[in-house]
């Protein structure tokens, strides 16, 4: 039965062969049928290098590629890496998966998708002579195979047929094996549908617009009317985030479609294909659109030291590369603020997965972002970019969903292989740094090959594949930390409870540096005589020595506890400081200047905590020292108030 998820609707109209985003089509006026789809269901259309890729394995696996029409529809799954249910004339047919370990791309099939082949008479099939009782998840008995094709290979997805009942598997041994073989292929799917011969009819770009126009029509006035609103009760000079993403071209048509008094703004973090900036360029001059660049210059590459490559979770790139260089601009072209619109979408990430239509970007100041599209789904923006004419990024018809940082590790493994065949040079380099980093960790090369290198801490799925591959892995974290604690939260002799640690860099302690940080914390001082930065918070007492030892006591657990996580976080953004500027524009007391070093006004501050919050360094700090639990209190605990 075809049905949709909650989160996203998808349906489909056979009489015109078209995908629909609402229950009927405007070609031919007849409800669609719901299509079955797994979550979340950010569904998009499949551009021209996937259907190559799709056609040349069906072709290469099966010896047909006609089962792949013009218009196709791809659902992105959980799964190792890459894994997108393919959809072809309402039909799940297939997942189209990248194998991390064999690093290539594999079709699995799905039932409709078996239905397809044995109508077509493709390869890879087996004709079985009998079946007994319930056949899913059950191995084929040798005796009860008729026939089967000679090029079946252990591994192979196959096709398993008996009359009318249709089924796909996997083969677990050569063709020669399968008649004595008893664990010789296993049924995934199998039941009495019959074979699916694939529609002849082509469908072709026009009626696809046309099918779905009057929903088009309806999301394009309603994001407009929310602009309209947002802009009218928002007087602040109006700006688009433009990435050179599909989404942030849809945000710039619609706000291009209501007024011309805006300017566009393209954070250059530096990491950017070249043919996004190329792209970006012309269509800037073709749409005569005004666009502001805010630069990060090389501050990926003086940062990769100290922190090592960025990972899923410890995007510190994202901060230093993007929020730095865009709250400098926000700062010098627009000091009052800016009401900026921005193509979020709920879909894309859990960590979307609450966006509003107007909220305030925390870690920019001034910065008051609009998300028109944010209930949109992947086919929404497609079929919207084609119904507009709108010229997209080039990249994405070579199989590649996100355009952003070429490298970012929240890229698929897949992605970069992409990457790799489009710009070789490009890969090539950053596979070198990625195999230095690599060898001056202890790390065995595959740790770079097979992208261990996206995460600090490995979740399951990665920690299997290291058991497969015959790898060791450990955590990696800063090549310059490391955090000892010496007693934890313990009774004080002199009263209360307090813990001890030693944090141990290779870059000097600057006891000023640290004195500084503190005062975010506490009243801070600090002694060159007696090597030592200090904070008092009331009764509570942090010491911060030029060795790295660190000493908080305070009157209760959780209070030394907390004292000490600010305590060192605060040494640690002394020791590593990139001299960003996220802090000093982060501070609403503008309480923090940025000159040779950090220097915090301690008459303005108010130990919000929010510099803190901000900072790259004390963010991640689990990430880079490693043996911290981290505590949900910021430095807010000792607020004040002015005067």
């Amino acid at each position: 039965m075809r049905r949709s998820t909650d989160l996203a609707k998808l349906y489909w109209c056979d009489r015109c062969n078209v995908p629909l985003i609402g229950p009927s089509c405007g070609k031919c006026g007849e409800h669609g049928i719901e299509v079955s789809l797994s979550p979340p269901g950010d569904i998009r259309l499949a551009l021209e290098g996937t259907k190559k890729r799709l056609r040349y394995l069906f072709l290469k696996e099966y010896g047909v590629q006609q089962i792949i029409p013009d218009v196709v529809v791809l659902n992105k799954t959980s799964g190792e890496d890459r894994a997108d249910e393919v959809i072809v004339e309402g039909w799940r047919i297939a997942l189209l998966r990248y194998d991390l370990a064999e690093r290539k791309h594999e079709l699995v099939l799905r039932l409709d998708g078996a239905r397809m082949l044995a109508a077509l008479g493709s390869r890879k099939q087996i004709i079985l002579k009998k079946a007994e009782g319930h056949m899913k998840g059950k191995y084929v008995p040798p005796d009860a195979i008729e026939s089967f094709d000679d090029g079946i290979r252990a591994g192979d997805e196959v096709v398993v047929q008996m009359g009318m009942f249709i089924g796909c598997g996997s083969a677990k041994v050569d063709a020669s094996s399968l008649r004595r073989a008893e664990k010789g292929v296993k049924i995934r799917e199998f039941a009495k549908v019959g074979p699916l011969p694939p529609r002849k009819k082509k469908v072709w770009t026009k009626a696809l617009v046309r099918a779905n126009l009057p929903h088009l029509v309806a999301k394009k006035t309603k994001a407009e009317h929310e602009l309209r609103e947002v802009i009218a009760s928002h007087p602040r000079p109006l700006t688009v985030s433009f990435s050179g993403g599909k989404d942030s071209l849809v945000v710039l048509d619609l706000v291009q479609s209501i007024t011309q008094d805006f300017t566009a703004m393209f954070i250059d973090t530096g990491l950017e294909h070249p043919l996004t900036h190329e792209y970006i360029e012309q269509l800037a001059s073709e749409k005569r659109v005004r666009i502001l660049k805010a630069h990060a210059g090389s501050a990926f590459d003086q940062n990769l030291p100290a922190f090592g490559p960025p990972a899923k979770d410890f995007r510190w790139c994202c901060k230093v590369c993007k929020l730095a260089p865009v709250s400098a601009l926000i700062q010098e072209k627009y000091p009052n603020g800016t009401v900026t619109v921005e193509g979020n979408r709920r879909l894309e990430s859990f960590a979307r997965g609450h966006t509003e239509l107007v909220e305030e970007n925390p870690f920019v100041p001034g910065q008051m972002t609009v998300n028109p599209i944010r209930d949109w789904t992947g086919l929404d923006v497609w079929l919207y970019i084609i119904w507009r004419k709108l010229k997209y990024n080039p990249l994405y018809d070579e199989d590649i969903e996100r355009v952003g940082c070429w490298m970012c590790p929240s890229a698929l493994a897949s992605e970069a292989e992409e990457i790799a065949r489009v710009s070789p040079d490009l890969a090539r380099a950053w596979q070198m740094k990625l195999l230095d980093w690599g060898e001056r960790n202890g790390l065995p090369k595959e740790f770079v090959t097979y992208g261990f290198w996206r995460w600090k801490e490995l979740p399951p799925k990665m920690r299997d594949l290291a058991l497969r591959l015959g790898i060791t892995v450990k955590p990696v974290r800063s090549d310059t930390l490391d955090l000892k604690v010496l007693k934890g939260v313990s009774p004080c002799t002199a009263g209360g409870y307090s813990v001890e640690a030693v944090l141990s860099t290779e870059f000097p302690t600057d006891l000023g540096q640290v004195s500084e940080m503190l005062k975010v914390v506490g009243e801070a001082k600090h002694s060159e005589e007696f090597g030592v930065a200090m904070a008092d918070r009331g009764k509570d007492r942090l010491r911060v020595f030029a060795g790295g030892q660190i000493t908080a006591v305070a009157q209760t657990p959780k209070g030394a506890s907390e004292l000490f996580s600010d305590g060192a976080r605060a040494a640690l953004r002394a020791g590593m400081c990139t001299k960003c500027g996220i802090c000093v524009k982060s501070c609403p007391e503008g309480a923090i200047e940025l000159d040779d070093r950090v220097v915090v006004r301690e008459e303005k501050c108010v130990r919000c905590g929010k510099c803190v919050d901000a900072c790259v360094v004390a963010h991640y700090f689990d990430k880079l020292a490693g043996r911290l639990k981290p505590t949900k209190k910021t430095p807010g605990t000792g607020r004040r108030t002015k005067g």
